[in-house]
């Protein structure tokens, strides 16, 4: 990548959408080095796809508790006109936190069809409104899928395997799924599932544990979390995050 000249987002404006993956802010860093953009971030540790544009705790599933525990903490408000004015990219990386949404159909809306298909429609007519209102209609927006996590302590299955059990969903569907909704609403598509370079010969190297369980463990204790055994590798460290940027990046280079 080093070898590489990216121009395209040379001194544009970027802004990323976001759960705990972005609200680190490493991938967005490796991002404007690469490209010489302006990027600057909405998200927030836990969350929704539609709390990205709503707010935190909108969309709360009863069957589902969002891990309230990474990424920054407080109050988190509705994306507003003012932080879309002027963007001329936004890149959406959503939907870590929606593994137990069922897809749903073509032509769902949330909040009629709670699914995974109806947030996005609602989140990307959200966009479209808020885009429209700072006559910023011209601004791109990207969808990405999430990379290849492993398991950590709120989730005991790792992007390969269905989540939940039974269910027959893993992240490497929903990256199908985001590249459907993305060729449907025509938008540009990043597919760090299979091209970011990440996955299980190297969550020792790119996550934050080079171990699958925590050494740390004790089983008499009590914790919040659900699976304390497991150690974290759906975050990654610096190198997990730079290659997750040079990934998006390989990905915005490439919009026409």
């Amino acid at each position: 990548m080093e070898n590489m000249t990216f121009k395209k987002w040379k001194n544009k404006n970027v802004l990323a959408i976001g759960d705990s993956i972005t609200s680190d802010g490493r991938w967005q860093a490796e991002f404007a080095r690469l490209t010489g953009c302006n990027i600057k971030t909405h998200a927030h540790g836990g969350i929704g796809i539609i709390d990205m544009t709503e707010g935190k705790e909108v969309a709360d599933s009863p069957d589902f508790k969002y891990d309230p525990f990474t990424g920054t903490n407080g109050s988190f408000g509705p994306l507003s006109v003012e932080e879309v004015k002027g963007v001329d990219l936004i890149i959406f990386l959503g939907a870590y936190n929606e593994r137990h949404m069922e897809y749903g159909e073509r032509g769902d809306m949330f909040p009629e069809n709670n699914t995974l298909r109806g947030k996005f429609a609602f989140v990307l007519k959200r966009l479209r409104e808020l885009l429209a209102e700072a006559k910023n209609e011209n601004c791109t927006v990207m969808l990405v899928a999430p990379h290849c996590v492993g398991k950590y302590d709120w989730v005991d299955r790792d992007g390969y395997e269905d989540w939940p059990r039974g269910t027959g969903r893993s992240l490497e569907t929903m990256s199908a799924l985001i590249s459907d909704i993305a060729r449907e609403n025509g938008l540009p598509f990043c597919d760090a599932w299979h091209a970011s370079g990440i996955g299980k010969d190297n969550w020792h190297i790119y996550t934050n544990s080079e171990t699958e369980l925590r050494p740390d463990y004790d089983p008499e204790k009590e914790y919040v979390a659900p699976y304390p055994m497991f150690a974290d590798r759906a975050h990654l460290n610096g190198a997990g995050y730079a290659k997750l940027g040079q990934c998006i990046v390989r990905a915005a280079e490439e919009i026409v």
